[in-house]
């Protein structure tokens, strides 16, 4: 029989069954962990074809940032004929490093200022080691506004209940988003928030899910992180782990001015993927709560 870690001049010792793995299922067909006979841990996804070239171009862009110096990440291992994806019976698998991390208190954790403080120099590091570098194309390109207009579109056609609630809310937001594809831009992480932080007590052990890095406005991340966190209690703006997230990020890097003041409406523009996600999943209760957060961001922008 294969040895599944053969591709990269490993050898297995046993699979671990009981491991949790953190991150959304959802960016794999399948993940195993698997322990070798050296008792290293590895986290071994099995991926669809149709990311290879994606997940390929992730894989060299992380090691290119780790290279010139930054830390925290779970670098994919390349195989024998140096290759960031295995084929193993004819499906295609990748291999990084599996971390053994401590659970995040949920939703004692946005009242912890440490956290934010190590949030913020994360996102400071990657902002610093990403400069002047030349990326490869891993996320499909993204229009915010574009996407927003075709699901409010969508809205306003299956759901006229819902478009009731969110038609006064694009009305306040839409002009604004249009001023978002003349802020500068960085290498963003995409997907930034703390369950994508593998915890070690209140530090960073290592960032996942890295699905959707790109170049983006560099305000992105910073607006991802806030909305993310202020969505399991509103009242995290005023105390905790946001406001030593934005004291230590406006401390620490150069961020332009126009970005930091697009960052209202930068914040409740990126809430219009979960307005979709619930749609979907038709969590009519998730969706009423969106619409009141986006509300709420309005109110205070």
């Amino acid at each position: 029989m294969l040895d599944p870690l053969e591709p990269w001049a490993r050898k297995t010792l046993r699979r671990h069954t009981e491991k949790n793995i953190p991150g959304s299922p959802e960016r794999a067909i399948s993940r195993s962990v698997i322990e070798d006979t050296n008792n290293n841990l590895w986290l071994m996804e099995r991926i669809a074809t149709k990311q290879i070239e994606s997940r390929s171009a992730i894989a060299r862009n992380l090691q290119s940032l780790h290279d010139s110096g930054l830390d925290k990440l779970l670098l994919y291992q390349l195989t024998d004929d140096d290759s960031y994806i295995a084929d193993i019976m004819g499906f295609p698998w990748q291999l990084s490093p599996y971390y053994e991390s401590d659970e995040l208190p949920r939703p004692e954790f946005i009242h912890e200022a440490e956290r934010g403080e190590v949030l913020a120099e994360f996102l400071c590091s990657l902002r610093e080691h990403g400069k002047g570098k030349t990326f490869e194309k891993g996320a499909v390109p993204f229009d915010l506004l574009e996407y927003a207009t075709t699901l409010v579109k969508t809205i306003s056609e299956r759901e006229p209940k819902v478009f009731e609630r969110l038609e006064p809310i694009c009305e306040k937001l839409f002009p604004e988003m249009e001023k978002f594809p003349s802020l500068p831009t960085a290498f963003c992480h995409g997907d930034f928030h703390p369950l994508n932080v593998l915890w070690k007590g209140k530090t960073v052990g290592a960032v996942i899910d890295w699905e959707f890095s790109d170049m983006r406005p560099e305000i992105y991340d910073v607006a991802n992180m806030v909305g993310c966190v202020a969505f399991e209690n509103p009242d995290a703006f005023d105390s905790g782990l946001i406001p030593a997230f934005m004291k230590n990020l406006k401390r620490d890097t150069d961020i332009a001015p126009e970005s930091f003041a697009m960052l209202p409406y930068f914040i409740p523009a990126l809430r219009f993927a979960w307005l979709s996600e619930w749609l979907r999943k038709k969590d009519w209760e998730m969706l009423s709560m969106e619409l009141d957060f986006m509300e709420i961001l309005l109110d205070r922008a």
